[in-house]
């Protein structure tokens, strides 16, 4: 995506004639002549980020197999870091035993999320 001055966002290439405006084959173009554009959508942008704190995720897990010792269904990630949008919001992500990093309110199994352990504090 390329941007210009206000009321001119681009889109990436059109590669086919099927898709592309008269003659915008192989060109970045303005957004609006994009067959089946409809409007821009303002998303909040993030502004900052705050450290996770000990804070974790919790998503619901698929029935665990029956006598599965100690299983509760939960599985459990460390929150990576919190982060601060420009319109307010402070969404957590988390981080998976691979290293992948996950926003975790985009997720449908988020369960809750639970507060640092004061014990361990």
């Amino acid at each position: 995506m390329e941007w210009r001055r206000e009321d001119e966002e681009l889109v990436g290439y059109i590669c086919d004639t099927g898709g592309a405006a008269q003659g915008d084959k192989g060109r970045v173009v303005r957004a609006d002549r994009h067959p089946g554009f409809l409007t821009y959508e303002r998303r909040p942008q993030v502004v900052g980020a705050l450290p996770g704190m000990g804070w974790t995720i919790c998503y619901r897990l698929d029935a665990p197999p029956d006598g599965a010792p100690g299983a509760d269904g939960f599985e459990r990630r460390p929150v990576l870091a919190w982060l601060v949008y420009d319109d307010g919001t402070v969404t957590p992500c988390d981080v998976d035993h691979d290293g992948l990093v996950y926003c975790s309110t985009d997720t449908p199994e988020l369960v809750h999320i639970e507060p640092p352990d004061p014990a361990l504090g």
